[in-house]
């Protein structure tokens, strides 16, 4: 889980420019087929911005602006690797719908969103620091904001096999875990959260909302 004594995977890449744009752009060619059915499959047209809570480059928000043209979006990660955001979403063509904030999640969130999406975040951690991320998303939450957790979910035994493959690797590299369905609504309840439905996206990959309590 750590690369140096006391220094986990993401504190390590934040030093190593190099190494952070190649895991950038793995990020952003393993999202794609996602970020598609994510902008084509769920219905954004309720809401007026949407923030993008570690959305990295913003490749997934720009698809979903793309997809939605009256929604405004927020991507928020941290300084480092939302540098490169601003290409990607003028590229798309939907920059000027679009605040790049550089942060910590585990510090504040941006404020002014009807919507909270974190995709591929939550099973980066282990459940206390993956709760802290949602009770700072909750902090800024109006009552009626949802949250949005783009995650693959573990299935019953001897189902979902790539699923629990990627929850071997998520513990091995970054010391995270994938979830079944219990473990999502016990952790959205943890952090302030009660998650109401799922909507499947296709391989294994599903929507998870939740509204604040």
């Amino acid at each position: 889980r750590a690369l140096h004594e006391g220094q986990r995977v993401w504190e390590w890449r934040a030093g190593q420019p190099k190494e952070s744009a190649i895991f950038d752009r793995a990020m952003r060619s393993l999202s794609g087929a996602v970020a598609a059915a994510l902008a084509e499959n769920y219905d954004f047209s309720r809401f007026g911005t949407v923030v993008d809570v570690g959305g990295g480059n913003g490749s997934v928000l720009a698809a979903i602006l793309v997809h939605s043209p009256d929604l405004h979006g927020i991507v928020f990660d941290q300084s480092h690797v939302v540098s490169g955001a601003s290409e990607v979403l003028a590229n798309a063509g939907v920059g000027a719908r679009c605040e790049i904030v550089g942060g910590d999640f585990f510090g504040t969130v941006p404020t002014g969103g009807d919507a909270y999406m974190l995709k591929s975040v939550l099973h980066d951690w282990e459940d206390e620091p993956a709760v802290r991320v949602l009770q700072n998303v909750r902090a800024v939450c109006r009552p009626e904001s949802a949250l949005l957790v783009v995650e693959r979910v573990v299935g019953p035994p001897n189902e979902s096999a790539p699923v629990k493959f990627s929850d071997l690797n998520m513990l091995v590299a970054p010391g995270g875990e994938e979830r079944t369905m219990d473990e999502w609504a016990a952790l959205f309840q943890a952090g302030g959260f009660r998650l109401l439905n799922d909507q499947e996206l296709g391989g294994g990959w599903s929507v998870l909302e939740g509204t604040p309590v």
